[in-house]
């Protein structure tokens, strides 16, 4: 009898820790995703990190390090949400005043301090549908390389954040189609799409 009690609870706690880890995002599943993008130099700003090569190894350890977990990556449920805004900081960094962040706050309804934490994450969680984030987050990125300099240079940057766009119950859904808060709104009006 003792022995069917233990079993019970190994296969409850099992349950549990299944059902806990089901449910977030995972930087393992990101990884091949963020290696396919970043190509030859695994994405590491060499003026940043240092002027020497970089083992892909060393990289995923500093994307993890200073990127994924930096910004909470684990308590995102939706792994398309954590992808779509990490993937950005990673690409573009937080950006001037740190309008990168700022705008994934705003397209949340949080408060746009330029700092991601675990209240903005949660609240992040608390949409039903990750295309709710994952679309409006996509077109910023859009927009937001449309006004830089060497866009024309680097077509593959919005390549990147198109490729994180999320079909809905009616099926694709164009850049045209979503909208965003209207501070990024009046922001890149100027921007053709």
């Amino acid at each position: 009898m003792n022995q069917r009690r233990i079993n019970v609870f190994i296969l409850t706690v099992s349950s549990l820790i299944f059902c806990f880890n089901v449910n977030a995002a995972s930087f393992e599943k990101y990884a091949p995703k963020l290696m396919h993008f970043e190509g030859v130099g695994y994405g590491i700003h060499k003026p940043i990190w240092g002027e020497r090569d970089f083992s892909k190894s060393e990289a995923l350890k500093i994307h993890r390090q200073h990127y994924w977990d930096r910004f909470h990556g684990d308590l995102f449920e939706s792994q398309e949400v954590a992808e779509v805004f990490i993937d950005h900081i990673i690409n573009a960094g937080s950006g001037k005043s740190k309008a990168n962040i700022k705008a994934f706050e705003a397209i949340i309804g949080a408060e746009q301090d330029g700092i991601l934490t675990v209240e903005d994450v949660k609240r992040a969680n608390s949409f039903y549908f990750a295309e709710q984030i994952v679309n409006p987050y996509a077109k910023y990125r859009v927009l937001y390389y449309k006004t830089r300099s060497h866009v024309g240079e680097n077509p593959g940057w919005i390549i990147r954040a198109k490729s994180f766009m999320m079909r809905n119950a009616f099926g694709i859904v164009a850049l045209t189609d979503v909208s965003l808060p209207d501070s990024i709104e009046r922001r890149f009006r100027h921007v053709r799409l």
